[in-house]
């Protein structure tokens, strides 16, 4: 049987996205594309404005 670590291919170091005083780590692949920055920019205006909630529209993140 083969091993699964043996069989992943590896994955690009330079991919992981890590936040300050979070245990958590981001992988992310590939680029935003479309309409996915301007999405990005507001949400993070938002969060930096002090917003509980935002609604996302579209299908980003399908």
């Amino acid at each position: 049987m083969t091993n699964l670590a043996e069989a992943a291919p590896a994955l690009d170091e330079d991919k992981f996205v890590t936040f300050p005083g979070s245990p958590f780590q981001l992988y992310q692949p590939y680029s935003p594309a479309g309409d996915q920055p301007e999405a990005i920019r507001q949400l993070v205006e938002g969060v930096e404005d002090g917003l509980s909630y935002q609604t996302l529209l579209g299908v980003t993140g399908s």
